[in-house]
This record gives structure tokens, C-alpha cells and sequence, in this order.
């Protein structure tokens, strides 16, 4: 699949979407803990900020391009006044040497890469395949997240479920979840998250994806796409699913 700048600006828009959403019901549901705050550049761009929390994960700046030039000032300034160090990602088919060298100029470095894999959801081919629980019911979530004590971990497992209006994929081991994926849908685009549940939850697992992937079939959505570490194990493990690498995202990180 060669990807056109039309695909690609969708899911950045869809991505942003889905962050935006989860923001706003982590914020409501964790009382601000965290520090959240966050800035919509456009439909396809957005800063996040968590002041508690320090670290990408949480105080990225996602969707940079060159037409957004200006904004680069004005954002960084933003996280600077609140002491806090954020990631910024660039999309290789959006970036210019004006944007480069403006990064540059203000003291940031690449300091790693993402990969955005996008293709058209496929039915699962017959076989065995682990079972997994798709939740679907705001109850049904509760009983789930019940037995975590981390009050963070389940924020962020009900803003995620929250934000995507759909469907929260489980598998587990011994009556133990191991993975959980969530599937936000924009537009005709679905776009496959993992969900938090437990400190244990780490990684690409399979069976949640894949059936993330089968309902996203089943619905007629035109594409879906998850976000992997570049020459990652996650990233061979999804090619091999047929999604295929729709751009490459720069990690840039202040010196």
C-alpha cells in the first residue's frame, strides 16, 4: 500500500480525535491529578501535557507540520512555562527544512522512530485463535477494571473506553487479563489503541488486534491503523496481519 497525503492527513485527524477525546474523560474522571492541558493546533495536530506526569508518554506534541510553522513558538513557549520537557513528532510526507531546522535551532534532536501502519480491515482467516472478551457495555468495564488498585491505570482504561464510543477488546490467561486493545472509529477510519489495565498490559498482543481488526471489517471501515516502534517486533507482528507502513513519525527530544 503507498499511501496518499489525503490518507495519511485522515488518520493524523483521526489519531488527534481519538487523543483529544481521552483527555477529556481522563480529565473529568481523575479530578486534573495529572495536570492535563492540552492545545489543538487543527483537526490533524495536537499538544498534550500532563505536569505530574513527566515523560512522551503523556507530554507529546503530535501532528507537526510545515504549515504549521508559526505554531512551533508559541506551543513550545507553552510547555516551558510549565516546566515541562515534551516530545515532538514530525510526519516524514509533512516536514520541510524549515520545520527541521526550526526543531534544530531550538535544541532539539531526533531521538527516535515511529512507524503509523494502515490497511483495508480483513475478516480473520479460519484457525484457532485465543479468545477474547469484546466489551461493549459501561458495567461491564467496571467489573473489568475492578480488581486493578491502580486508580491511575483505571482512569486511563475508562477515558480510553470512553473516548472511542465502541468497543474494548480483552484477552486473557488463567483468568487473568493480559492485553487489551481499544478501537476508535472516525469517519470510515478505525484506529487500534492499547488500553491500560494493568502495569502487566505492556506490548503488542495479537488476539486483541486481530479481532479489533475483524470488527472494523464487519462495520465496512475503509482503513485501520496502530502505531509501532520502527523495526519493532510490534511492527513485524502487524505486517504479518497485512497492515502495511502507511508514513514514519521523527521523535524529536530537547537536548
Amino acid at each position: 500500500m503507498t499511501a496518499s497525503l489525503r490518507l495519511i492527513r485522515r488518520i493524523l485527524e483521526t489519531e488527534a480525535a481519538f487523543c483529544l477525546a481521552r483527555l477529556e474523560h481522563l480529565d473529568a474522571l481523575a479530578g486534573n491529578a495529572l495536570g492535563l492541558a492540552w492545545r489543538q493546533l487543527d483537526a490533524g495536530a495536537i499538544a498534550q501535557m500532563a505536569r505530574h506526569r513527566p515523560g512522551p508518554a503523556y507530554n507529546r506534541l503530535l501532528g507537526l507540520r510545515a504549515d504549521l510553522l508559526a505554531e512551533i513558538a508559541p506551543v513550545l513557549a507553552w510547555y516551558e512555562d510549565a516546566g515541562v520537557k515534551a516530545e515532538v513528532e514530525t510526519v516524514a510526507a509533512y516536514t520541510d527544512p524549515n520545520l527541521v531546522g526550526e526543531l534544530v535551532r531550538r535544541g532539539y534532536f531526533q531521538s527516535g522512530f515511529r512507524v503509523m501502519l494502515a490497511g483495508r480491515p480483513r475478516l480473520p482467516r479460519p484457525g484457532p485463535h485465543r479468545a477474547v472478551q469484546k466489551i461493549t457495555s459501561a458495567a461491564r468495564l467496571e467489573e473489568v477494571c475492578a480488581p486493578s488498585a491502580d486508580a491511575e491505570l483505571q482512569a486511563q482504561c475508562r477515558a480510553a473506553f470512553g473516548a472511542a464510543g465502541s468497543a474494548l477488546y480483552l484477552s486473557a490467561t488463567e483468568g487473568l487479563t493480559t492485553a487489551a486493545v481499544v478501537l476508535f472509529r472516525q469517519e470510515g477510519i478505525g484506529f487500534c489503541a492499547p488500553a491500560p489495565l494493568s502495569p502487566a498490559c505492556q506490548g503488542l498482543h495479537i488476539a486483541p488486534f486481530t479481532a479489533a481488526l475483524a470488527d472494523a471489517a464487519a462495520a465496512g471501515l475503509a482503513w485501520v491503523c496502530v502505531e509501532a516502534d520502527l523495526a519493532s517486533a510490534a511492527q513485524r507482528q502487524l505486517l504479518g496481519l497485512g497492515l502495511n507502513v502507511a508514513f514514519v513519525r521523527a521523535l524529536w527530544t530537547p537536548l
